[in-house]
């Protein structure tokens, strides 16, 4: 009987932590990257695109060791809401000449174990290159979070910094002044 007690004691307990420790959520919701209090650009239409070239589809990864980890995609495919972001800030038009395709490189965040608590690395990696007859122009937006050390994942506040990360980056193309000058150039 007292075997059974005790067993049963540790069971609560044991169930007890597994209860504390959060459970990695199937989806993480990204919001749709706006312009804010951007200016839209003047200039003829664009023939926008976005290819999501990442190796996996997946956006959050927890490494809990070397062997094990776990894996969270967004609600919206990133290329969607890049795309729709794309669309209301530049003027657009599948029949345009001026060919402007964003490409997907790298969007992330990976959580590591770092000495009994994890870290985190948030980065997303975008590459535009603009084309008009035989001339382009290829510009590179990278931009990175490192965050930590955590005793416990809030995924809430992983979810939340990843969001700025996205803004962030693509705000970073809006406001490029050489690819700016660019589209006006050769865009009119």
């Amino acid at each position: 009987m007292r075997n059974l007690i005790a067993t049963l004691m540790l069971g609560s307990v044991l169930l007890t932590g597994c209860m504390s420790t959060p459970k990695t959520p199937e989806h993480l919701v990204i919001q749709q990257p706006t312009a804010g209090s951007l200016q839209a650009p003047t200039m003829q239409a664009v023939n926008l695109q976005v290819r999501d070239q990442r190796t996996q589809n997946h956006i959050l990864r927890v490494e809990h060791t070397d062997d094990k980890a776990e894996f969270a995609t967004s609600t919206v495919p990133l290329a969607t809401l890049i795309s729709a972001a794309m669309a209301d800030f530049w003027p657009h038009d599948e029949s345009a000449a001026v060919q402007f395709t964003v490409f997907l490189e790298e969007a992330l965040i990976l959580v590591f174990p770092d000495g009994g608590n994890y870290r985190a690395e948030h980065e997303m990696a975008t590459r535009v290159v603009v084309r008009s007859g035989d001339q382009w122009v290829s510009r590179r937006y990278v931009t990175r979070v490192a965050g930590g050390p955590y005793k416990r994942l809030d995924y809430g506040h992983l979810n939340d910094t990843f969001n700025k990360v996205v803004q962030t980056n693509v705000r970073d193309m809006f406001k490029d002044a050489i690819l700016q000058e660019w589209l006006a150039e050769h865009a009119r």
